[in-house]
């Protein structure tokens, strides 16, 4: 009896110790969960598209308009720590943050692609622009590459001893963006250049304002490459 009865009594300590393990488990857990950001929480950004009123969305060629150039426009490519929905800042010459509260609202290089053929589409020498995947049978004057290496706001590395109470200080937008221009169907390259685009005045942790300066490097990019393809056209 004695020897069921000490059993017994092993087998509810092992019962109350697997519930207390159990009832922590879970409490960390929500803990957790507590502690982890919700996405429902943050803000979404879109870049401004910005083009006239009969550009306000990327144009393909159209067949019966023999006058202005053909361009297609492919994929961007993206650095890899700004392939992400979070938007990307920097502190410093080092540090990086991702914020969790606020994102992009598509993918970036979808954004990208989307402004930057918009935008394209609304200049003069530009008879329309179709951006991957490409219509069947889709024929251009020139195809685009791009490759974007910088695209975040820049802001100056952290001060310990900085008043809480003070404004928050200014930083800059920082877009670079290496383009390539191709000859289709044989992909050889007819130019290569970079763009650098660098906004000052940047109230660090504005987003909505770091968005627009952003926005604007890309009227950078889209003047250099349309003066490019003209230059291209004319030779």
């Amino acid at each position: 009896m004695a020897y069921f009865a000490h059993s017994s009594f092993r087998l509810r300590r092992l019962g109350v110790f697997a519930l207390a393990a159990g009832l922590l488990a879970l409490s960390v857990a929500g803990c957790v969960r507590l502690l982890e950001p919700r996405t429902s929480d943050a803000t979404y950004y879109l870049l401004g598209e910005r083009a006239a009123p009969s550009a306000a969305s990327p144009q393909a060629p159209s067949p019966t308009d023999t006058t202005g150039l053909r361009v297609g426009l492919r994929k961007p490519r993206l650095a890899s720590y700004l392939d992400a929905t979070r938007i990307v800042t920097r502190r410093g010459p080092h540090q990086v943050q991702f914020a969790e509260f606020h994102r992009w609202g598509e993918e970036l290089d979808r954004g990208i692609g989307r402004t930057v053929a918009t935008r394209l589409a609304a200049r003069p020498e530009v008879r329309g622009v179709e951006v991957v995947p490409w219509s069947p049978g889709a024929s251009f004057d020139y195809v685009v590459e791009l490759h974007v290496l910088r695209f975040e706001g820049v802001g100056p590395a952290p001060d310990p001893e900085a008043d809480e109470d003070a404004p928050p200080p200014d930083g800059h937008a920082q877009v670079v963006v290496e383009w390539t221009v191709l000859r289709p169907g044989t992909d050889a390259v007819l130019a290569r250049q970079t763009t650098r685009h660098r906004a000052a005045a940047w109230p660090v942790g504005n987003y909505s304002a770091l968005v627009a300066r952003l926005g604007a490097g890309l009227d950078t990019l889209v003047e250099e490459v349309a003066a490019q393809l003209a230059r291209l056209n004319a030779s």
